[in-house]
């Protein structure tokens, strides 16, 4: 199970235009915090893929926030929280409901939210 978990990971961070970085000691200068355009949907549950650029060999977990909102122009309240490794994705399990929903990456004093609010009822 957790070999198809990290390989739906890969999947999802490569559509979303990230790379998925092979594990190595983590390297924190000069890295930006970058998330992919919108939430994604994939085997039945959402997902934030999520990355640092311009650091090398960097894998370090990124604190993720799934949001909701009636609207596309929001506001957006916090229905699930979870860590996911740079590089890689943010799954939540369905069961959110109906609603437009963005991704919010925390990581030491970045914040990122994916530009782009998705519709999903699940």
């Amino acid at each position: 199970m957790r070999k198809l978990v990290t390989t739906v990971a890969a999947v999802a961070a490569a559509a979303a235009g990230l790379t998925v970085a092979a594990p190595a000691q983590a390297s924190t200068s000069a890295c930006d915090l970058v998330t992919a355009k919108s939430v994604g949907y994939s085997a039945s549950m959402l997902y934030v893929a999520v990355g640092l650029e311009g650091c090398s060999n960097s894998v370090t977990e990124v604190r993720v926030e799934l949001q909701k909102g009636a609207s596309a122009s929001g506001p957006f309240t916090t229905v699930a929280e979870t860590y996911a490794y740079s590089g890689g994705g943010a799954w939540f399990d369905e069961g959110t409901g109906c609603g437009y929903y963005v991704g919010v990456a925390h990581w030491q004093d970045q914040t990122e939210t994916t530009p782009t609010p998705a519709y999903y009822c699940n």
